[in-house]
């Protein structure tokens, strides 16, 4: 049937399919952009249960296990799941797991032990429509303040949310340089939107050629081998501790999920207590320096700004154009690096913002929320969706349209 199509029809079809010029593409969504993130940092262990729309990546890693030296483990529950990538991590190797929100429920006093045990670790915690169970197939961004206060008491994390594939890739390796270089759990936010859409991309810009390594405080085995006396949660005036890994020298590693000492032995004082909660939170003074300002799009002044973070990029990008090109004076901050929040450096961004309105797939509005909390700047507006369906250019148009212009 084909070749006869071709045979009778072929010349006088109107419509031609002809190559694109320029170089080699890739199509790839969200999850397989940030897999291929984290192979090309060195991950060499995935742990993880099936949950959607996190699935995707254990499964992309795992076809690619045999090429890359990856261990991947399909574990019996979240637990499991964190507990073996903190056992990993701990042993050496850059470890990471994957899940939703109800998984992460569940992992959520492991991540306190990687947070007090100083344990670089990776989680990626794709949401979707929750409470509970709720839409597993649908998507929401109603975990940005789960994932900043999850877990008993205090300790220092980074939060990341990549909001395209090229940042999706970016976000799967840096995650490792930062968890490695603070010694400390590093979340990356994503959703299911951003989990399955695909987009084909240039080759250049997956850009192999910016990866790099960074383990931060780790004894070489050299310098292990010369060691003779070891602390591993040693006080310092960053807070980060040089971390050895255990069997690579004569030197005991001890830690433990109980307040500990320099050495990591059970201590319920309270000097030893403030020290060690001190020691730890430095750290978030140095990494607050690393987190990226939100990216402004649009002109550098505008009537309106439109905030967002996470998966509401492309949308909110495409809406910006489409009302600039209708007359409608506005630009975007949008927001990939979520925490440690750069308070100083955002408040000056703010400063030049006329009236916020602030747009997620959310009911409360979880980012204006952080914003008001750590700038006392409060949104003017809420374009909010909080339906399992994702924010798209014309809803955003729409409804700046129909209730935010009346008020500017």
């Amino acid at each position: 049937a084909y070749d006869l199509a071709v045979k009778d029809f072929a010349h006088s079809f109107d419509w031609q399919i002809r190559p694109t010029s320029g170089g080699p593409r890739m199509m790839l969504n969200g999850n397989q952009a940030i897999a291929l993130g984290a192979i090309a940092a060195g991950c060499k262990f995935i742990s993880a249960y099936p949950m959607t729309p996190a699935t995707s990546i254990i499964e992309y890693m795992t076809s690619k296990a045999n090429r890359f030296g990856i261990l991947t483990k399909q574990v019996e529950d979240e637990i499991a799941a964190i507990l073996m990538a903190i056992g990993a991590a701990n042993a050496g190797v850059r470890a990471m797991t994957a899940t939703s929100g109800g998984g992460f429920s569940l992992m959520v006093e492991a991540l306190g032990m990687a947070g007090i045990t100083e344990t670089p670790l990776v989680v990626v915690l794709s949401q979707r429509t929750g409470p509970s169970t709720g839409m597993p197939t649908r998507t929401e961004q109603g975990d940005l303040q789960f994932a900043l206060h999850a877990s008993q008491g205090e300790f220092p994390r980074i939060v990341l949310a990549p909001g395209s594939i090229e940042q999706c890739f970016e976000a799967g390796w840096r995650a490792f340089n930062l968890a490695e270089r603070y010694q400390l759990p590093v979340i990356v936010l994503t959703d299911l939107f951003q989990a399955f859409a695909q987009r084909t991309v240039e080759s250049s810009d997956i850009d192999l050629g910016a990866v790099h390594i960074d383990r931060g405080a780790l004894i070489s085995e050299e310098e292990a081998a010369e060691l003779t006396d070891y602390k591993r949660h040693a006080f310092t005036e960053s807070g980060i501790s040089p971390r050895l890994i255990p069997g690579t020298s004569k030197m005991t590693v001890f830690t433990t999920s109980d307040e500990h000492s320099e050495r990591g032995y059970i201590v319920e004082d309270a000097e030893s207590r403030i020290k060690m909660m001190e020691k730890r939170m430095r750290k978030l003074d140095l990494a607050v320096q690393e987190m990226r300002d939100p990216l402004l799009y649009g002109p550098p002044t505008a009537d309106l700004t439109l905030l967002g973070w996470g998966s509401t990029y492309g949308a909110l990008r495409e809406a910006v154009d489409t009302l600039n090109a209708g007359g409608v004076s506005v630009n975007m901050l949008h927001f990939s690096d979520i925490w440690p929040f750069p308070a100083e450096r955002v408040s000056t961004l703010l400063d030049n913002c006329r009236y916020l309105v602030d747009v997620e797939s959310n009911f409360t509005g979880q980012l204006a929320s952080l914003l008001r909390e750590q700038t006392g700047r409060k949104v003017d507006h809420k374009i909010l969706r909080y339906d399992g369906r994702p924010l798209s250019p014309e809803d955003i148009v729409e409804r700046v349209k129909n209730e935010v212009m009346a008020h500017v």
